[in-house]
């Protein structure tokens, strides 16, 4: 594998808590009960329009993205590098990898994001704000020249799996984001592990 395309939220950072605030607040401002964070877990999904379609229906989604930068923003709740993460960045830059981002994330938020947490730098190329990845992902391998059979993406819910499948890149889920385990086993991906520091070695292996 000489190229790695990550998901940013789930996968490299735990954004989970300011995001599960932020819809709960839509929520309130919509007149909805709160999702703990079980069901939200079980229920969100990507590409999120999905989601807010079906939770929300009829809300158009320009409103909807207004209030949820507002109140992400304004959240307490903080964002964390997970556990391996940065490592594994580290680990795939010494060995010469090209490494770049695709993610439905804001711009602006995956910039604040990175300056904060010391991960300026490590992509080749950034690709935030895309809706459906798998619109995406040809679309980077063209442009980049990334062969798809040296090519894995790296991500943690099923949209993520899908994209790779349809780029014809290697599928790695980890269990440390978004989906359940038990959602990610049924996308049936190539490899799956549950942290980056684990996938470290086992290319460490290889």
């Amino acid at each position: 594998m000489k190229n790695v395309i990550f998901d940013w939220s789930g996968t490299l950072v735990d954004d989970l808590p300011p995001v599960l605030e932020a819809t709960n607040q839509i929520f309130a401002h919509y007149g909805r009960e709160p999702m703990h964070r079980d069901e939200f877990r079980r229920t969100f999904r990507l590409p999120f329009v999905e989601f807010y379609d079906e939770v929300l229906p009829g809300v158009p989604m320009d409103d909807l993205d207004k209030l949820y930068h507002e109140f992400f923003v304004g959240s307490d709740e903080k964002v964390a590098i997970l556990p391996g993460a940065l490592e594994f960045l580290d680990f795939c830059r010494e060995r010469g990898k090209r490494l770049f981002l695709l993610s439905s994330i804001h711009q602006h938020h995956y910039e604040a994001q990175s300056a904060a947490l010391g991960l300026d730098g490590y992509f080749e190329f950034a690709y935030a704000q895309v809706l459906d990845k798998k619109e995406k992902i040809h679309e980077i391998l063209e442009d980049h020249q990334l062969d798809p059979e040296e090519t894995m993406f790296v991500g943690d819910m099923v949209h993520d799996i899908e994209t790779a499948r349809h780029g014809g890149v290697l599928s790695v889920a980890t269990h440390t984001g978004y989906d359940p385990p038990e959602r990610l086993a049924a996308a049936q991906p190539d490899l799956t592990v549950p942290d980056l520091a684990r996938l470290k070695r086992f290319l460490k292996g290889c």
